[in-house]
């Protein structure tokens, strides 16, 4: 799995077959899943074309973006009270028009949306056309965009690590007894790794369409490599593949949901994961 950039140039987390997609001044890359095996029983084989491209949101905004956002977009650009928000999220919405229309061989401008059973926007080309799925996360300067191929969904969530909430009390709050744990057991890390999990679990149920009353519902492991170590958090610290580190999440009230999780490095100071469903939308629990 590869993190690549768009609209900015930025580094490639992985060194992975990439290409280019151009159109209108955005510049993305894009990079397709490594395929590494996840040795939880729970998760399923990572799918083949998968591929995630993050934005750096703080730049100028050009003038053609606007126009290629819907009238909804536009109206809630408008409703920002900062300029900064009101521009980031400008850029990322049309790095996102970007992306898809360079994957779907469509003018960004041209490109038309609807809503999903679940209420998840969906890509649509017409004429019976088949889309990827996709989906959007930002939080401050960055955001992550992911695509997947044909018989998969896809959830990608981004969020700046934050040190102003106790991470051990809001995981009993929140988070499933077992993770929990996880993170009692080392306190120097619960920050971090409460920002993990959070972001394996929205991704989770971004992908299943279920909303957020479905967030405590979901149980994420990491990885175990071989030797028995925590794969995901040994190669975080050596920076090891590329950036991507493996997991699974799983709905405790449906075991049938359930699905690979990675882990990427964006930047410094944040946390991100991408987790991928078979396509069938995921019945709402909460």
């Amino acid at each position: 799995m590869g993190v690549t950039p768009a609209p900015a140039p930025a580094r490639v987390l992985t060194d992975q077959r990439s290409a280019s997609v151009r159109a209108a001044g955005v510049r993305a890359e894009n990079t397709r899943s490594a395929g590494a095996g996840v040795r939880d029983p729970r998760a399923r084989s990572w799918p083949s074309g998968v591929r995630v491209w993050k934005v750096r949101l703080d730049r100028a905004e050009r003038p053609g973006w606007w126009g290629w956002l819907s009238e909804g977009e536009r109206e809630r650009a408008r409703a920002f009270a900062r300029a900064a928000d009101r521009r980031r999220y400008v850029v990322a919405h049309a790095a996102l028009r970007s992306v898809l229309g360079g994957v779907c061989g469509v003018p960004a401008a041209r490109l038309a949306f609807s809503p999903d059973a679940s209420g998840r926007p969906r890509l649509d080309l017409g004429g019976g056309r088949p889309a990827p799925d996709f989906n959007l996360s930002h939080s401050d300067e960055w955001a992550l965009i992911a695509v997947a191929p044909g018989g998969w969904r896809v959830g990608v969530d981004v969020e700046r690590v934050r040190d102003d909430l106790d991470p051990l009390a809001m995981a009993d709050r929140l988070y499933r007894p077992e993770e929990a744990a996880r993170l009692r057991a080392d306190p120097g890390a619960a920050l971090a790794g409460y920002f993990r999990l959070w972001t394996a679990k929205e991704a989770f149920v971004k992908a299943t369409g279920g909303g957020l009353a479905q967030l405590g519902d979901v149980l994420v492991r990491e990885g175990v490599h071989d030797g028995g170590h925590d794969g995901a958090r040994d190669e975080g610290r050596r920076g090891g593949h590329g950036g991507t580190h493996e997991g699974s999440a799983t709905c405790e009230r449906s075991r049938s949901l359930r699905g690979p999780v990675r882990w990427l490095d964006v930047a410094a100071g944040y946390a991100a994961a991408v987790v991928t469903i078979a396509s069938t939308p995921a019945p709402r629990t909460g």
